[in-house]
Parts: structure tokens; C-alpha cells; sequence
């Protein structure tokens, strides 16, 4: 359960625009209205109706009601930090962050679920910036809703990729876009006019025949927006089968090494950062 102890420097009609003010998005005022144990003035139950004056002090308990219907399992996991709002993992390529038809129980997530059992409370998996199932790194667990809804972060990523760069920093700017037929969404992007708008940061920090090994941080972080990227400049990861070509790397070669987080209503940023795992050093 997360506590949060706030304090407006001005009066307040209710309590529903304070929140507003503060950020509060609907989805989590819509939670805080679900239990009558949320939200306290001065010690005192309140709602989101209720009136608050500046320098009284607010209680903000985020309850999570149910838990995620996500089967638990022994898989181990590589934890780089923790706290009351945070559980963060350096996940290893090859296993999915969330679970699927083919991954129902061998993922990221089954493995989060039993760790979290040892607290005894409710818990939903929700994940910031959801990585490949290739892809190893740095993951973002956010515990309650609040870090869920109201964290900003910047991830750093390390890859390798075919080709060498006359440029050694620059970025790609290319609207992407899902392909869908039959209006069923396909897993592979393409780049198109009609896309949402993606930048890509590309900084090469070593280079040897035909292969680069680069630094890339995103703007917006579309699905495979990396992966779509450097393909459309003919520079895709080595082990990319879905938008590059036949090599014999082991997977697609994209590591998340670092997440800077700015957690809600905290002064000090969080900076985590996963080393590279051992198949990456090889290929190096």
C-alpha cells in the first residue's frame, strides 16, 4: 500500500481539483473514490467532495482492491533496486515481460507475481516501457498506481547493428505506423506518413568491419521503434529477423543499460543501470 502525505498552498472548493492540480489523472481519482479508508484531511475521512484549505494536510492511501489474475512461478529474477514504488529487474533476453498465449507461464510477470507474494497485499503488474522478448535490461515495475501513472523516465539502450556510420551522432525522426488487415493489428511496424510521430537518438561508440556497436535514447518509445529505425536507414540490429536479415547472431542484439526515473512528488532522481549480459560481450 502506498502513503502519500500532501498539503495545498491555497483553498480548494473539493478535493477532486486538488488532485486535478496535482496531476491526479481520472483513472487514479476514480480508484481513490472506491474506498472510503483513501483519502483523510487532518486525520479525518474525506472524499473527493470534500472541502480542503491551504496548510491542511492530506492522506492519500492507494489500496489496490484485487490483484492481477497472473499465475506465479519460481523463475528467478536479477533484482537492481527497490522501494515502496518501484521493483526493478534486469531482464534476460529470451523471456517475455508480460504474459501471452505462448508465454502463459514463463515470463516476467509470473515471476514478479510470487515475489510480491511475500508482502501479503494485493498487487497489479503494470510495467513502464514494456521491453522486447529479446530485448534484456533494465524493466520498470511500478507498484502502485500512482508511480504507474504519474513517472516520467528516459531509458539509455546499447545495440549492435550491421554497417558502419559515416556520422558518429545524429537522429532519426520517421513517423511510424502498425500495419493492420482485417482490422487486426499485425505485429510489424513500418514507417509511414500517417504514424505517430518517433525520434531516435543514435550516438556509434565503436566501430569494426560491417558492425557497429551504438547508443540509442528515444523521444516517445513506439512499439519497435528502434528496430524500425535503424532498418529504415539500412542499419538494423544484428539478430533482427522480423526487420533486418539472416546473421548469426544469438537474438536481436538490444540492451536497456540504463533508466532514469523521475518518480511522483520525489526530489531525487533514480538511475539504474543493468551491465551487459555475456552473449553482448562476446559479440563486442
Amino acid at each position: 500500500m502506498k502513503h502519500l502525505t500532501l498539503s495545498p498552498s491555497k483553498d480548494y472548493v473539493n478535493l477532486y481539483y486538488y488532485l486535478k492540480d496535482m496531476g491526479f489523472s481520472e483513472a487514479i481519482i476514480s480508484l481513490l473514490r472506491k474506498s472510503s479508508q483513501s483519502l483523510k484531511i487532518d486525520g479525518a475521512a474525506a472524499t473527493t467532495r470534500s472541502k480542503i484549505n491551504a496548510g491542511q494536510k492530506l492522506e492519500i492511501y492507494f489500496i489496490e482492491q484485487t490483484s492481477s489474475q497472473i499465475k506465479s512461478s519460481n523463475l528467478p529474477l536479477d533484482i537492481l533496486y527497490e522501494d515502496e514504488d518501484f521493483l526493478i529487474i534486469n531482464k534476460p533476453a529470451g523471456l517475455p515481460s508480460i504474459p501471452s498465449k505462448r508465454h502463459y507461464q514463463n515470463n516476467i510477470a509470473n515471476a514478479v507475481a510470487r515475489y510480491m507474494q511475500k508482502y501479503a497485499e494485493p498487487f497489479v503488474y503494470r510495467v513502464l516501457g514494456r521491453l522486447d522478448k529479446d530485448t534484456s535490461g533494465v524493466l520498470i515495475v511500478a507498484k502502485n498506481p500512482l508511480a504507474a501513472s504519474l513517472t516520467t523516465f528516459q531509458k539509455t539502450y546499447i545495440a549492435l547493428c550491421h554497417g558502419n556510420f559515416n556520422q558518429k551522432s545524429f537522429q532519426i525522426e520517421k513517423p511510424i505506423s502498425t500495419i493492420v488487415e482485417n482490422n487486426i493489428n499485425k505485429q510489424k511496424r513500418v514507417i509511414s506518413a500517417d504514424g505517430k510521430p518517433a525520434t531516435t537518438k543514435v550516438k556509434v561508440l565503436q566501430e569494426k568491419e560491417g558492425v557497429s556497436l551504438i547508443e540509442l535514447k528515444l523521444s516517445q518509445g513506439r512499439t519497435h521503434q528502434i528496430r524500425v529505425h535503424l532498418s529504415s536507414i539500412e542499419h538494423p540490429l544484428l539478430g533482427d529477423k522480423l526487420y533486418g536479415f539472416q546473421d548469426d547472431a544469438p537474438r536481436t542484439m538490444l540492451h536497456c543499460a540504463k533508466v532514469e526515473l523521475s518518480p511522483p512528488f520525489s526530489a531525487p532522481k533514480i538511475i539504474v543501470s543493468a551491465p551487459l549480459p555475456k552473449d553482448f560481450e562476446e559479440l563486442c
